[in-house]
């Protein structure tokens, strides 16, 4: 008498089985069966909010078509793994995750370049944002994969910030002794030259610090105003030159490594298609988002009020890239004059 295998083994055996069948009756050997197991690259996202997410869904299925089923991508937020997202580059270097969304807010502390584009007040526009990416993607971010931790895939964006505060906004000098929250260093060094008190905080305390008011308002994407229910604890959602946020999407440098050449190919040719969905999914969030806020009956302010504009320009201009440049590295400035002071109008001496 055969002795009978364990349970958890038959299982196994019973799975294999089944598979192998399966394969041969569809006219597969063996050894095509091994290479028909596909690669999956697991993936780490901010959150499942928003139209911004739709994109991951269009790259899941880009790729299980581009590479015959070869190739599939796991999602899972950063939420679910415990992480903040400030350490999102060490973690790519380790190995441990294939693939992430990078902000650059959040790395700012590990590659202050990164963040060039974000700078609050450097762009007043959604369309001249766009351009300010696409031109320091290529020429700055992509060429510091061993600091990224990978290569860029593409870049995106999340939606327009604004300032959602509980108060009216009338003149810039009503920031002054509001507690506001940011959520990167050059946002804080705004809203203090502006007379605020910066408050860096996840967008998951967001709304319970509002409702006790522990803060004042605070910076965040149009989404927002649904996703985080930020209608219900403040009033105002006023325009105040912070750019759209812009972020990365990046794979690991070992995971990339592993890949077959023709693999890592699908990832070349996708990535322009990928950048486009992107920045459109961004400003369909900004389009969803004001509409929400209006049927919430809140006070919309879309754009900057042409009085502030020099004001938050000088800001910007005179501090706050300065001071990014400064931590940036000694090449921030020649990549700045190069690459971004064509499109802001003015250079770094």
């Amino acid at each position: 008498m055969v002795p009978e295998a364990p349970a958890g083994r038959r299982q196994f055996l019973k799975t294999c089985s089944g598979a192998t069948v399966a394969g041969l009756a569809a006219g597969l050997s063996l050894p095509a069966l091994a290479k028909a197991k596909p690669i999956t690259l697991k993936a780490v996202v901010q959150h499942r909010n928003g139209e911004s997410y739709k994109k991951w869904a269009w790259l899941q299925e880009q790729v299980a078509q581009r590479s015959d089923g070869r190739l599939a991508i796991e999602i899972t937020t950063i939420g679910e793994l415990g992480l903040g997202g400030s350490e999102m580059l060490r973690v790519l270097k380790s190995g441990v995750i294939d693939m992430a969304e990078v902000l650059p807010g959040y790395v700012a502390s590990d590659f202050p370049m990164i963040e060039a584009c974000d700078l609050p007040g450097i762009s007043t526009s959604f369309d001249q944002s766009r351009h300010m990416y696409d031109v320091w993607t290529s020429n700055v971010v992509a060429r510091h994969e061993s600091v990224l931790g990978g290569k860029v895939i593409s870049s995106f964006c999340w939606s327009t910030m604004f300032m959602y505060t509980k108060f009216p906004l009338d003149a810039l000098t009503d920031f002054k002794g509001r507690k506001i929250r940011v959520f990167a260093p050059a946002q804080a060094r705004f809203l203090t030259a502006l007379g605020a008190e910066p408050v860096s905080m996840t967008t998951a305390d967001m709304y319970p610090a509002l409702q006790r008011g522990i803060i004042d308002g605070a910076i965040t994407g149009t989404e927002h105003v649904k996703a985080s229910s930020l209608w219900e604890v403040t009033r105002y959602m006023t325009n105040i030159n912070i750019p759209p946020m812009g972020s990365y999407i990046v794979l690991g440098a070992r995971s990339w490594a592993r890949l077959p050449a023709d693999l890592q190919q699908i990832f070349i040719d996708i990535g322009p298609a990928l950048t486009d969905l992107g920045w459109k999914l961004g400003r369909d969030n900004d389009v969803l988002g004001f509409e929400y806020a209006r049927e919430k009956d809140m006070v919309l302010t879309l754009e900057a009020k042409p009085q502030w504009v020099p004001e938050l320009t000088r800001i910007s201009s005179q501090d706050i890239v300065p001071w990014w440049a400064g931590r940036a590295g000694p090449q921030a400035r020649k990549n700045f004059n190069e690459f971004l002071a064509p499109i802001v109008g003015y250079t770094l001496s």
